[in-house]
């Protein structure tokens, strides 16, 4: 749990060419095993290889790549601004109430001592 960005397992990590060699057939035998491997013991990288060996092409499949991250990269920056809180500068306003206040004390205290 000390990185919740991080979907992916350090240590069954896989690349972007060790998929793609996989899926085009031009992976060894000892990585397209472990590629097996990796997909039964995880589902996020079963569905990854599945989803990918849905592109007739890797140039269509490199271009919606592409095409996703800069959605992605363009909805981060859009949400990373909306978190912004408009913090507006109180000092003043801070200022004008202790201000009043004061006068409002001064004045009573005058007040009082007419009456007396």
């Amino acid at each position: 749990m000390e990185d919740l960005n991080n979907i992916w397992n350090d240590e069954d990590e896989l690349n972007e060419e060790q998929l793609l060699s996989y899926i085009n057939g031009k992976s060894t035998e000892e990585e397209q095993h472990e590629v097996k491997k990796q997909m039964n013991d995880s589902s996020l990288i079963n569905d990854a290889v599945e989803g990918l060996q849905q592109f007739s092409s890797t140039k269509k499949m490199s271009s919606y790549v592409e095409q996703i991250n800069t959605q992605l990269k363009h909805q981060l920056k859009k949400k990373k601004s909306k978190n912004k809180f408009y913090k507006p500068d109180i000092s003043w306003q801070v200022i004008a109430v202790v201000i009043v206040v004061v006068l409002c004390l001064i004045g009573f205290t005058i007040i009082e001592m007419m009456h007396k």
